[in-house]
């Protein structure tokens, strides 16, 4: 975990490797049917929202609960650059705009597929900022890693189901845009 030279900024980068292809890995994080709720385990059916749908970008609200409350960001996902989706915070109400985005990048060899996940974070100024600032300080890289992981052994366990039945969809229409 790094600071950045501002303070209100903190980085996360955890690295995995998969057996699952890197285009495979980088469509999982940029398909946004109802396959995401599937590989994503924090991304909650109840609180997403796509807004617009492009060809290699898309606006997009996600949200999960933690205890009571809900927390939610609304990001511009971009995949216009090969090898990397970038989902940049439009809005939210735990972290700071600008200064919060999710970065993944992967690159296969020899049959295994490096992925990088890079989380970086400002939080509001408010209660629930403060409170989640603290913990993403104190335990994201632990939870992060978990997360990484999770994601992967989701992706790989879908990737091999469909493996088994050659027919099966991979990935599905979007989610009902809302506006």
């Amino acid at each position: 975990m790094k600071k950045s030279a501002k303070s209100e900024h903190t980085t996360i980068e955890v690295t995995q490797t998969t057996g699952v292809p890197a285009g495979l890995v980088l469509a999982a994080a940029h398909d946004f049917s109802a396959r995401r709720f599937d590989v994503f385990p924090a991304v909650s059916r109840r609180h997403t929202t796509v807004h617009a749908l492009g060809a290699t970008r898309a606006d997009v609200t996600e949200g999960t609960r933690v205890g009571t409350a809900v927390l939610w960001e609304r990001c511009e996902y971009d995949w216009s650059e090969t090898g990397r989706v970038i989902a940049t915070v439009t809005e939210s109400n735990v972290y700071a705009v600008p200064g919060s985005s999710w970065t993944i990048t992967a690159e296969s060899s020899n049959g295994e597929t490096r992925v990088v996940m890079t989380w970086i974070r400002a939080f509001r100024r408010g209660p629930l900022g403060r409170f989640m600032g603290t913990m993403y300080r104190m335990m994201g890289k632990r939870s992060f890693t978990k997360y990484a992981r999770d994601i992967l052994e989701n992706l790989e366990r879908l990737e091999q189901r469909a493996e088994r039945a050659p027919s099966a969809v991979l990935t599905g229409d979007p989610l009902d845009s809302r506006d």
